[in-house]
C-alpha cells in the first residue's frame, strides 16, 4: 500500500525523468539513476518508480496525445497530470487508447496505440502486413529479461543452482539449454551474486540467436569493429577457445566498461582492445572475420531502452545510416567474411546499407540458416540473401543481419 507521500514522489520522479530524457542525450537506465540520486527513494519505492518510469517512456507518444485530447495541455506537466488522474494505472491507459483509436486509419491507430512516431509505422507497413507490424510494435514494448549461462566461468548446473539459492524464478529456453528467461522482467540483476560473479551474462535472446547463426563464418583473427560493451564478442569467445580478436570502439568510456566486463566474464589474454574509429582504421594484415555491430537508432531494442523512441526522428536515423555506410565501406576491404548487423527495424539501417555496398564493392552475399532467422524485407536487390530476426517471433529484439564475402 502506498504511503501518503508516495504519489507526490512518483509525480516528482516522473516529471524529473521526462525532462532529463527529453533534454539530454542519455539512455533510459542512466536517466533513471540520475533522477533517483536527486529524489530519495527507499528500496520498494525504487522498484515501483522504475516500473512506472518504463511504462511512461515506452508509452510517451500515446500519453502525450491522450493528455492533449483530454484538454490537459502539452508537455511534461500534462503527461504527469494525466497519469495522476489515471492513478498511475497503465492498464486503464491502454484500455482507453485501444478504445479511442478504433476508428482511426490503420497507420495512425498503430502509432498512437503502441506509441511510435507515425513515420516509423508507415515505413514498416511498406514491408510487412498489418498484423506483423502490430505484433512487432507490441512485442518491442514488452519488457523482458534474458540471460546466458557463462560456460567459461560455470557449468549449467552451477549457474541454475545459484539462481535457485537466490530465489530467482526463471524459465529455461526450449531450444537453447544455456539460455533462460528471468520471470520478473524488472528483476534487478545488478544485485545478484550470480551475475556479479560472472556465472550468468545479461544477453538479449535475439543477440544470442544472431551469434549462434554466424559461428560457421567465425575464425581467427577476428575484428570486432564496434565492440563495446562486447556482449556478442564475449559470446563468440565462449564458443571458440582458441580465437584471437581485436576489439575496437570509438567511445573510450564504453571501451573501459568493456574491460571491466572482460575481467568478469572472459579470458582477457586473447583480446586486444583499441580506442579508435573503424571508419578510418586500416590494418596491415587481413582478418578472417569482421563483426560490424554498427551503432544505430536502436529501433529494434525498445524494450532494452525505451528512450530510443523519443529520438526516432528521420534526421537522427539518417545520421546513423551515414555512419553505418562509412563503416561498411572501410571494413569490407579488410576481411574475408563481414558480419553486418544492427538492432534496427528500419530498412535504411539494414537492407539499404547492404544494397549500396553490394553494388559498389561487388561483394558476395553469404547464406545464413538458424532458428528464428527469417528473410529480410522484400523489395531490395539483396533481399534474397539478407536476414532479420523479428521481435514477436523470438520474444527478443529486432535485428537485421547480413554476411558478406569481403573484397580485395
Amino acid at each position: 500500500m502506498r504511503n501518503d507521500r508516495e504519489p507526490y514522489k512518483i509525480r516528482l520522479f516522473l516529471t524529473s525523468l521526462l525532462r532529463t530524457i527529453l533534454n539530454k542525450p542519455v539512455g533510459f537506465d542512466e536517466a533513471v539513476r540520475t533522477t533517483m540520486r536527486r529524489i530519495k527513494l527507499d528500496k520498494r519505492e525504487k522498484r515501483s518508480a522504475y516500473i512506472h518510469a518504463y511504462q511512461t517512456i515506452v508509452n510517451y507518444y500515446g500519453l502525450k496525445y491522450l493528455a492533449e485530447k483530454k484538454g490537459l495541455g502539452e508537455g511534461v506537466k500534462a503527461i504527469v497530470n494525466l497519469l495522476e488522474k489515471l492513478n498511475y494505472n497503465f492498464e486503464t491507459y491502454l484500455e482507453l487508447m485501444d478504445e479511442i483509436t478504433q476508428e482511426m486509419p490503420i497507420e495512425e491507430r498503430l502509432a498512437k496505440k503502441y506509441s511510435y512516431p507515425l513515420w516509423v509505422v508507415k515505413e514498416l507497413l511498406k514491408h510487412l502486413p498489418v498484423s506483423e507490424v502490430e505484433k512487432t510494435l507490441r512485442n518491442l514494448n514488452e519488457k523482458k529479461r534474458w540471460a546466458r549461462v557463462n560456460t567459461v566461468n560455470a557449468t549449467l548446473e552451477e549457474a541454475l543452482e545459484c539462481l535457485e539459492n537466490e530465489g530467482v524464478r526463471f524459465q529455461r529456453h526450449p531450444k537453447f539449454e544455456d539460455f533462460l528467461r528471468i520471470t520478473d522482467p524488472f528483476y534487478p540483476i545488478g544485485g545478484s551474486k550470480c551475475f556479479r560473479k560472472g556465472l550468468l551474462i545479461p544477453e538479449d535472446l535475439s543477440s544470442y540467436v544472431l551469434v549462434e547463426s554466424v559461428m560457421k563464418y567465425v575464425a581467427s583473427p577476428l575484428l570486432d569493429s564496434c565492440s563495446a560493451p562486447g556482449v556478442k564478442l564475449f559470446h563468440i569467445l565462449s564458443k571458440n577457445a582458441t580465437l584471437r580478436a581485436i576489439a575496437v570502439d570509438y567511445s573510450s568510456k564504453r571501451l573501459l566498461y568493456a574491460v571491466e566486463i572482460l575481467k568478469t566474464y572472459v579470458n582477457q589474454g586473447r583480446i586486444l582492445l583499441i580506442n579508435g574509429d573503424s571508419r578510418i582504421l586500416a590494418y596491415k594484415n587481413r582478418f578472417s572475420t569482421i563483426v560490424l555491430d554498427a551503432p544505430c537508432s536502436g529501433s529494434g531494442a525498445v524494450y532494452g531502452d525505451p528512450s530510443v523512441k523519443l529520438r526516432l526522428s528521420r534526421e537522427h536515423v539518417r545520421r546513423y545510416a551515414l555512419i553505418q555506410y562509412e563503416l561498411m565501406k572501410n571494413v569490407i576491404k579488410q576481411g574475408e567474411n563481414i558480419v553486418y548487423t544492427t538492432c534496427s527495424i528500419l530498412p535504411i539501417e539494414g537492407e539499404m546499407i547492404v544494397q549500396r555496398i553490394y553494388k559498389e564493392a561487388r561483394a558476395v552475399l553469404q547464406d545464413l540458416v538458424g532458428d528464428y532467422i527469417d528473410p529480410a524485407y522484400p523489395g531490395y536487390d539483396v533481399s534474397y540473401k539478407t536476414f532479420r530476426i523479428y521481435p514477436h517471433k523470438v520474444e527478443g529484439q529486432g535485428f537485421f543481419i547480413s554476411v558478406l564475402r569481403g573484397v580485395r
